[in-house]
This record gives structure tokens, C-alpha cells and sequence, in this order.
């Protein structure tokens, strides 16, 4: 399963100092150009090791949680999305809905989001990987989760490939920052309503290896000003973090430290709330 988003997502990649505000996107849109040569080695080996959205739905799923249609990014914010960045990270967050839409067997959302993915994709030249057929055969076996993870799958291992190809591999990296940040948003927001779930906070909390994966690729493609914009967000949420440990192990549980576990649930709305508006 660690390749179900493959690097373009590897769905997961489960996101600047604080008070640091994202550059501000206009709606002018510039065509995709070749980005500067970059070793790529080793942010190619970090985003393929890293663990899928599917992965974090099956963890939090596996520690009681529910369905929630109201997490999700709702599908008519795709008009939102009107510039190449806004609809890469997008790509990465409808990903991630998709990922726990999938796993709760809900059909008809399953549908509507992997609609949106398709047509984003259109949207940045991804076609090749999200194409008419591609949609058919998810219609067709939406009623079957595992097939369809495995169409999901292949799908995005076109797109990986066809990024790199293209020298766009930051646009794989704003790809999977969206589909790590919804991921955490869902996770939080689930383990968060009234008490504490403190199995899905320790697993929320498992994510701090993760999200150094995640910055270190970033970093590689800092260049790009649209990356350099996430990475703060990102950072904010690892500083955090970073303060002390979040869920200690006791018995057949774990102790929470709420004050800084609720500062995370917060800050993660923030970050996603910037990505999805």
C-alpha cells in the first residue's frame, strides 16, 4: 500500500513560522514551464517510502472512527481553484477524500470527488493519467473498493511518472502537501470531537517523521515560489510538534497532552482552511 499514491501523492505525504502568511496567488495564470535541474534521488526515494492517504483512513478507521461527510472539501469549491498551484494542491486534498470516501464504502462521493481529481488534472496537463477511460473504469467499479484502490493507484503512478518526465516535479510536491494536510485535517477533526480520541491522537502524532520527509523533499524545490509558500505552513504545524511528546504509551492507552494537541487541531484547520479557500 505504500505505493498507492506513488510519489505524485503517494497519497499521503500525510504541512510557516509561525505568523508567516502565504504569498498571495492572483488570478493571472502562467503556462508550466521546465523547472531548474534538481538531483532528484534522494526526494524521489523520501516520496516513495512515504505512506499513502488510504494508509491514515485504515489507521484512524482501525482506532473507531466514524464517517463524516461534513470534513471533506466540498466538491463546488472546485471553482475556487483557478490557478495552476491552487488546483495541484487540490488535486492532493480531493485525493485524500477520495482515499476516506473509498475505505467508508461511500459510493457516490467516491464518484463525485475522483470527478473533481479528473478534471483539475485536465486542468495542468495531466490528462494522460486521469483520462476518459481511466474515469470509466472507476465508475464501473465503484462499488468495489479494493479494484478501485487499485485503479486509483495506477492512475497516479502515470501522473508520477509523467511529472518527472516533464521536469514538474514540484507540482507532484504541492500534490502531495495537499493530500498530507487533508489527511491530518480529517484525522484531527476526528480524534478531536468533545473527548479526546486518544488512539487517533497518537496516531495523528506518529505523523512528525513523516512531515520532516515531507519538508526535506520541499526543500529540494524551494525555487519555486508556490513550495517556498508551503513550507512555512508545514514548518508551523512540525513546531508544534516539536514542543514535546504529544501521546505517551500507558497500558493499552496513551496519555495526551491536550493543551498541545489541541494547539495542533488548530493550526492544522488553519493551514488546510489556506488550501482549500
Amino acid at each position: 500500500m505504500n505505493k498507492l499514491f506513488f510519489a505524485v501523492i503517494s497519497l499521503t505525504l500525510f504541512l510557516a513560522a509561525c505568523g508567516n502568511e502565504p504569498k498571495q496567488e492572483t488570478t493571472e495564470e502562467k503556462p508550466f514551464v521546465a523547472e531548474e535541474a534538481v538531483d532528484l534521488t534522494n526526494a524521489e526515494a523520501m516520496m516513495n517510502n512515504m505512506p499513502s492517504p488510504i494508509e491514515m483512513a485504515i489507521l484512524i478507521k482501525h482506532e473507531g472512527a466514524r464517517y463524516d461527510k461534513e470534513l471533506l472539501n466540498d466538491v463546488k469549491n472546485i471553482s475556487k481553484y483557478t490557478t495552476n498551484a491552487k488546483k495541484a494542491i487540490n488535486i492532493g486534498v480531493y485525493s485524500a477524500d477520495v482515499g476516506y470516501t473509498t475505505l467508508f464504502k461511500q459510493t457516490q462521493e467516491t464518484y463525485f470527488y475522483f470527478n473533481n481529481i479528473r478534471k483539475l488534472s485536465d486542468e495542468i496537463g495531466l490528462s494522460s493519467a486521469f483520462d476518459q477511460s481511466m474515469f470509466d473504469r472507476v465508475e464501473s467499479n465503484v462499488e468495489n473498493r479494493d479494484s478501485l484502490i487499485g485503479i486509483i493507484t495506477q492512475a497516479y503512478q502515470i501522473a508520477n511518472r509523467f511529472l518527472k518526465d516533464n521536469n514538474r516535479m514540484s507540482t507532484s510536491v504541492l500534490m502531495v502537501g495537499g493530500a498530507w494536510v487533508e489527511c491530518m485535517y480529517i484525522a484531527t477533526r476526528l480524534s478531536s470531537n468533545g473527548k479526546i480520541n486518544s488512539h487517533i491522537a497518537a496516531r495523528v502524532a506518529e505523523q512528525e517523521i513523516t512531515l520532516g520527509k515531507l519538508l526535506a523533499t520541499m526543500n529540494e524545490f524551494k525555487t519555486d515560489e508556490n513550495v517556498a509558500a508551503m513550507i512555512p505552513q508545514l514548518q508551523s504545524l512540525k513546531t508544534i510538534m516539536e514542543k514535546g511528546k504529544i501521546a505517551t504509551p500507558k497500558d493499552d492507552d496513551f496519555v495526551i497532552n491536550e493543551a498541545q494537541y489541541n494547539e495542533l487541531v488548530a493550526k492544522t484547520a488553519e493551514v488546510r482552511g489556506s488550501f482549500v479557500n
